[in-house]
């Protein structure tokens, strides 16, 4: 199967319109980017910048098409958690090179995956506004960090090619302005290191009508109706250029969907609408080595070691003794997860529900949904707890309504959850960097300071992971934590005598 057919434009290509450089300047800067990602093979280097003026147009099969959509995801997620975390600079950098040279090598490979992938997120996050916010914002950083990382006169051709006039100036012009230079950066309170470090710092000549907030503000020279301004301001500058474009190109892939997605209902529809709350981590459909719970566990279990998500549901359900659809079935397939066997759920969610109702009622009405998420009833499919994005994702709950599934930091506002802190016991501190990130909408950090908060002396948000990705996560994490610490055995008589001899 393959993306487009002899005699059709490629879906790709249907979704992506022309941009307004020449297809001199296109040809060229794909040949610049072709050869610095050549030359820099080894992957030490930021791979190819690129605008993605235009989508490819080779033969792509739906697995390769799946394939490279996952692994962009992965890249972008890693990106996304950590800006979440605050993470900038050199540490912010390192996540970046390590999550490329992993998802997106620098070679020829990586340099089709890049690019495909790069068009078929667009499709996946084009439906809404907050998924071409995320979209933007972490491809726009990855689109930085390639900036930044290509040698000097490798970024000024590719600059030339796309028609952008912000071209370094020379040595001697440097020189004739340096002192004006330094002044503008004294006065803009630079770091002094950066000051002392102006001869490395190489600056561009940009139309002072395209910085006019710099201009305002009194933060570049100007001289012959050009702005002089260093390199950390210049990616700022192109960066802007590139948003304005690509939400220009998202805005139109989004008017376009509803008529793709009936051209591609029975193949690629249903993937790229699942997409952005795909989960790309860790299995946890089976309970691991030592965190499997029964049924006589659960209230000590509940209370120390279930996400608050999980801690809503169980709550809600111990005081009113019921919980809709949406919720059973979250809730239960979590329960699944972390070892309840089919008879313990039954026997779980029985005694809960016939508190309010005979239980021949909860055997004709309810009995049927615990057989079908242990797969023994509909589809007989093993289906595996909800993750993070799902629940995110999800259309949120309404309390006043009875409903009490989603994700509580998303689905709380700050009153209710500056409560629930206090109810739980979280420090102010703490409290209030939950609160921030949520304000960010970055609620899986704030899971896991949440995490950090109730465990104390853990660092999961210092972590390369930065977050909680999933409910099943947080259990395993809590569940080692409370474990208790092994011991050795002693040696055998054997290994005593093997130890002597040596």
């Amino acid at each position: 199967v393959v993306l487009h057919q002899p005699g059709q434009r490629s879906l790709l290509g249907l979704l992506a319109p022309r941009l307004p450089f020449s297809h001199r300047n296109y040809a060229a800067s794909m040949q610049v980017s072709r050869r610095v990602a050549l030359e820099r093979g080894d992957g030490t280097r930021a791979s190819a910048l690129s605008m993605y003026a235009n989508p490819p147009t080779e033969h792509l099969s739906v697995g390769e098409f799946e394939d490279f959509a996952l692994d962009r995801l992965r890249l972008l997620s890693m990106i996304d958690m950590a800006r979440a975390k605050g993470l900038k600079g050199d540490a912010l950098e390192s996540v970046i090179r390590k999550a490329r040279n992993e998802l997106m090598p620098n070679t020829p490979v990586g340099a089709r995956k890049d690019v495909y992938s790069h068009f078929i997120l667009r499709l996946a996050y084009c439906r809404s506004e907050e998924l071409r916010r995320w979209f933007l914002q972490n491809e726009l950083e990855l689109f930085k960090w390639r900036f930044v990382n290509n040698a000097p006169d490798d970024r000024n051709s590719w600059l030339l090619a796309h028609g952008l006039k912000y071209q370094a100036i020379s040595r001697e012009e440097f020189e004739s302005i340096r002192e004006e230079l330094a002044q503008v950066m004294a006065a803009r309170r630079e770091d002094p290191a950066a000051i002392a470090a102006i001869d490395r710092t190489e600056h561009y000549k940009v139309p002072f009508e395209e910085v006019i907030d710099l201009v305002r503000q009194r933060r570049v020279f100007l001289r012959g109706g050009f702005a002089y301004v260093p390199e950390s301001d210049l990616v700022s500058i192109v960066s802007n250029q590139v948003r304005m474009l690509w939400s220009k190109q998202l805005a139109t892939i989004s008017r376009s969907w509803p008529a793709l997605r009936a051209d591609e209902a029975e193949r690629l529809a249903g993937f790229l609408e699942g997409l952005a709350s795909q989960y790309v981590g860790e299995d946890y459909s089976k309970p691991r080595s030592g965190t499997k719970v029964s049924l006589s566990e659960l209230p000590t279990i509940a209370r120390r070691s279930f996400p608050l998500c999980m801690h809503n549901m169980y709550s809600k359900l111990q005081d009113t003794h019921h919980l809709k659809h949406t919720a059973r079935m979250q809730f239960g397939l979590f329960l699944k997860a972390i070892g309840l066997t089919y008879e313990e759920s039954l026997a779980f969610w029985r005694a809960q529900f016939t508190k309010n109702m005979p239980q021949d009622k909860f055997d004709k009405e309810y009995r049927y949904g615990v057989r079908y998420n242990y797969g023994l009833e509909g589809k007989r499919q093993d289906w595996s707890p909800y993750q993070c994005s799902k629940i995110i994702g999800s259309p949120g709950s309404n309390a006043a309504a009875g409903e009490h599934h989603g994700c509580p930091f998303r689905n709380f506002d700050e009153g209710q959850l500056r409560a629930q802190m206090q109810q739980m016991q979280i420090s102010n501190a703490d409290a209030s960097f939950i609160v921030e990130k949520v304000r960010g909408h970055h609620y899986q950090v704030a899971c896991g300071k949440y995490f950090e908060a109730k465990h104390a002396g853990t660092t999961l948000i210092e972590t390369e992971l930065g977050g909680i990705t999933h409910p099943n996560q947080y259990f395993e994490e809590s569940v080692k934590f409370y474990a208790p610490p092994e011991v050795e055995a002693a040696p055998t008589s054997e290994q005593s005598d093997q130890f002597g001899k040596d």
